[in-house]
């Protein structure tokens, strides 16, 4: 009775993990070697990013993710991701452009996928299953970014646009899950979430 909700969390997720995953991990190494970042320029920029993260789910996810439509609002957050993660796509990889592409990425990060699979996947199960329903999509998500990870230095060696653009279409699957499966929780607590389990 909760395939549909593990993969739903599994598919929205996991391609937004597969992007989160390659970027943090090799953001400072693309800066670095396709870009004009010194390390000290790509370690100051990558720890800019958590200050914006923490400030959007701080004056966003905290303070919206209640009141307001769910989906609306994450469909909103991978819309600034996508826009963010396209300008590598579309421009040369530069200091501007990358600031920007660290601010829209880590802004609307902040109230998006990340924040919402923690909250969707305690509100979707019940007590007795949640861990081990959390940790089965955790696994399958971290196990599918390792294997990727394996091929991002030969993507990036083909040349670096090739793998913004695959980033950007892990973004899109991800908003695309996201927006098409996203649960109408805002305003319920769990107690009502469970009595709708059960009557379903």
């Amino acid at each position: 009775p909760y395939l549909g909700s593990i993969l739903g969390l599994v598919g929205m997720y996991g391609f937004w993990n597969l992007w989160a995953g390659t970027n943090g991990f090799f953001f400072p190494y693309i800066l670095r070697t396709v870009g004009a970042a010194t390390q000290a320029q790509s370690v100051a920029i990558q720890a800019f990013s958590f200050f914006i993260g923490m400030a959007s789910i701080y004056f966003v996810f905290m303070r919206l993710s209640d009141r307001m439509n769910q989906r609306t609002l994450f469909a909103a957050s991978a819309a600034i991701q996508i826009l963010g993660m396209g300008l590598l796509a579309l421009f040369p990889l530069t200091i501007p452009v990358a600031l920007l592409h660290v601010f829209l990425l880590q802004f609307g990060g902040g109230f998006g996928a990340q924040s919402f699979f923690q909250l969707w996947s305690s509100e979707m199960f019940p007590t007795t299953l949640r861990a081990t329903a959390q940790g089965l999509c955790f696994a399958v998500v971290r196990i599918s970014l390792g294997v990727f990870s394996f091929f991002v230095p030969m993507l990036t060696a083909t040349g670096f646009t090739t793998l913004a653009w695959i980033l950007t279409g892990f973004l899109v699957m991800s908003g695309l899950v996201g927006v098409l499966w996203a649960p109408r929780n805002e305003g319920k607590s769990l107690e009502q979430l469970e009595a709708e389990r059960a009557a379903h």
